[in-house]
């Protein structure tokens, strides 16, 4: 059977968050290390990421 990658939902998920480290395509965590709630993800991370895709459609 073929892999298959897994659908990312959220665009932010595609880069590592600035602020908890987590890696491309895993959710970010709160100081405790858990999950943060309904798959939301650090503030840091979605602006990383519009950043990035600012600074390559430019």
């Amino acid at each position: 059977m073929a892999r298959r990658e897994p659908t990312i939902h959220n665009p932010a998920l595609v880069v590592t968050c600035p602020r908890c480290r987590c890696v491309p395509g895993a959710p970010c965590l709160d100081t405790r290390g858990s999950r943060l709630k309904d798959g939301r993800v650090h503030r840091d991370r979605t602006a990383f990421h519009r950043d990035r895709e600012a600074r390559r459609r430019a």
